[in-house]
C-alpha cells in the first residue's frame, strides 16, 4: 500500500486533487509519479489528463463515464493496494550555463546580498543534482528541488516585463530556467542555450518529472559555441 496519508478532493465538475503531505520530498515525488503511472494505466477509460506537482496530483476525469464519488473510491482502493517499486534508471542531464553578468544581470547583486564571491556562488549553484519535480507554469518550465540554502534569495519586488529564453534564475528556495521569453520576477544569474521546449518536436521536451539535471559553468566564449541540446549522462558521477 502507499506510504502516506492522502486526501482526494473535488475540483469543479470534472477535476479532482489527490494530495500527499504538503512538503517537497523525493520520497513523496517518487511515489506520486509511480502512482500516477499506475492509475492512468488502470483507469485509462476514466482519466483524461493528469498533472503532478510537488505533493499533489490533479486529475481531469470523464464525468460522463464516472462520477466523483465512484472515482474517488476507486483511487483510494488503488492506493491501498498500490505497490511502489523505486525506479533506478533515471535520466541525468548536464546543462551548460554562462554566469557572465551581462547574461545574468542580477548575478553580482545576488553575490553581494549573500556575501559570497562569484566563484563560490557558482560553485554552490553547480554542485547539486537538481530533481525535476514537475513541469508547468510555462511549457517546458522545470520545477527543480535541491538548491543550496545559502543561495535562497527572494524574487524581485518588481518583475521584468520580458525575461529572455534560457535565462537561469533563483526565486526563494527554487532555481530554474525560462523555457521561452516571458515576464518574470526571478533573480537572473546566468543563461543557457539549451532548449527546454520545442512545439515542433516530438516529444516537445526531452525532460520528464523524476529526471535530474546538473548545471555546469562555461565561459562567455564557450557560451557562444554551446549546443542547444543538453548532455545526457548515463548516471550520476557519485554512482
Amino acid at each position: 500500500m502507499g506510504a502516506f496519508d492522502i486526501k482526494i478532493e473535488r475540483l469543479g465538475t470534472d477535476f479532482l486533487l489527490i494530495s500527499w503531505p504538503n512538503k517537497i520530498s523525493v520520497e513523496i515525488s517518487e511515489e506520486l509519479l509511480a502512482f500516477e503511472k499506475a492509475i492512468t494505466q488502470q483507469f485509462h477509460d476514466f482519466i483524461l489528463v493528469s498533472n503532478p506537482a510537488y505533493a499533489s496530483l490533479c486529475i481531469h476525469y470523464h464525468r460522463e463515464k464516472i462520477n466523483f464519488t465512484t472515482i474517488k473510491n476507486k483511487l483510494l482502493e488503488a492506493y491501498r493496494t498500490f505497490v511502489f517499486n523505486r525506479v533506478e534508471n533515471k535520466k541525468y542531464w548536464e546543462i551548460p550555463v554562462c554566469y557572465d553578468p551581462e547574461l545574468g544581470p542580477d548575478f553580482l547583486a545576488c553575490c553581494e546580498q549573500k556575501m559570497l564571491t562569484p566563484e563560490t556562488f557558482i560553485s554552490l549553484h553547480t554542485e547539486p543534482y537538481y530533481r525535476i519535480y514537475f513541469i508547468g507554469f510555462l511549457p517546458g518550465f522545470l520545477y527543480l528541488g535541491g538548491l543550496n540554502q545559502q543561495l535562497f534569495i527572494p524574487r524581485k519586488a518588481t518583475p521584468r516585463p520580458k525575461v529572455p529564453k534560457g535565462a537561469v534564475g533563483i526565486a526563494g528556495s527554487q532555481t530554474g530556467i525560462y523555457p521561452q521569453a516571458s515576464p518574470g520576477g526571478w533573480q537572473l544569474i546566468g543563461q543557457t542555450k539549451v532548449s527546454l521546449f520545442d512545439a515542433d518536436q516530438q516529444p516537445p521536451t526531452l525532460f520528464q518529472a523524476g529526471d535530474y539535471i546538473k548545471f555546469t559553468a562555461i565561459s562567455r566564449a564557450d557560451f557562444a559555441k554551446a549546443s542547444h541540446l543538453p548532455v545526457l549522462k548515463n548516471r550520476r558521477s557519485d554512482g
